[in-house]
């Protein structure tokens, strides 16, 4: 009889062991509590797969957002009182965000931790997944100069040692140049910065171009008489392109372009402010895909809609 029901029900046996499955893993993450109020079939958790539900928690949320490392560490503002949803203050761990509320941190929570989660979250992209990979010198030398621009970017005045260096000024006025160059074709300035990983994929751009004519120019001083090589050094490596736009062939030639195809990403979150600690949530239709695309937006600048009109965050 048990071979027989294992016949002719696979699927409802298949689903209750993923789901009894799923129900032992979430408590060691979330907590006991989310598992009792999925399996009662509220309006809330009907439109959203059952694994998938935790990801609307006010405690996830700060995570993916980027406002707090880990979930222990986002717990303890909720309980604490210090985070508000729609502007009103929090006491509860797994209450469910709904579409559109919005995230924040009180004023002098904001003040405070918004200095440190810039820090960190700018030291990242710029220094790990920008210009870490493009540098082309030895691994120890990689090492070093990224330890040194760690410890410059903990104090004001080292950031400002930073800033002023050649290396960065040279970037800098490379992407304010194509920013004119674009507001001249337009007609209109650009408002936010976008996608972070649009950010990437531009200074990407820009940083390799740079090194490229670098490498070319040194490299027609001590080679005059040898040939280009086919390929670029920086080109080798086809996973420092695998979220670029554009790849060049070789570092002489930059009318030759070949597409990648660009990938697709999530905007679950797309109004996010880490300078106020603000944040309106979206669900997407692929709420579980992770990393969520996150924009990043100035203070002083006006958060355009889709109808046109500015909102500030």
């Amino acid at each position: 009889m048990r071979s027989i029901k294992r016949k002719i029900y696979p699927r409802k046996n298949l689903n209750s062991y993923i789901q009894s499955q799923t129900t032992r893993k979430l408590p060691l993450f979330h907590g006991d509590l989310p598992i009792t109020e999925m399996h009662r079939g509220t309006e809330q958790t009907s439109y959203i797969p059952f694994p998938l539900n935790p990801e609307t928690r006010s405690d996830v949320i700060p995570v993916r957002l980027h406002f707090c490392e880990t979930i222990p560490q986002a717990r303890q503002p909720i309980s604490h009182r210090r985070v508000c949803v729609n502007n009103g203050m929090v006491s509860i761990t797994h209450l469910k965000v709904s579409h559109g509320d919005l995230i924040s941190f009180q004023e002098n929570d904001a003040r405070i931790r918004g200095e440190e989660i810039r820090r960190s979250f700018y030291k990242e992209i710029s220094v790990e997944k920008i210009i870490g990979k493009f540098l082309n010198h030895p691994v120890r030398m990689w090492r070093r100069t990224k330890t040194e621009w760690f410890h410059l970017l903990k104090t004001k005045r080292g950031c400002r040692l930073l800033l002023k260096s050649r290396f960065l000024q040279q970037l800098r006025s490379s992407m304010q140049e194509e920013d004119l160059e674009r507001t001249k074709k337009f007609g209109s300035e650009k408002v936010c910065l976008g996608s972070s990983f649009a950010e990437h994929n531009r200074m990407k751009r820009n940083l390799y171009h740079f090194k490229s004519l670098f490498l070319s120019k040194r490299r027609n001083e001590k080679n005059r008489n040898l040939p280009y090589p086919t390929s670029s050094p920086i080109g080798d490596n086809s996973d420092l392109y695998s979220n670029s736009t554009y790849f060049s062939a070789s570092p002489h030639q930059f009318t030759k372009k070949r597409r990648i195809k660009r990938i697709e990403l999530p905007t679950h979150y797309s109004e996010v402010n880490h300078r106020t600690l603000k944040a309106v949530v979206s669900y997407g239709p692929n709420i579980g895909h992770i990393p969520h695309d996150i924009r990043l937006k100035d203070l002083n600048l006006l958060l355009r809609s889709g109808n046109g009109r500015g909102q500030n965050i």
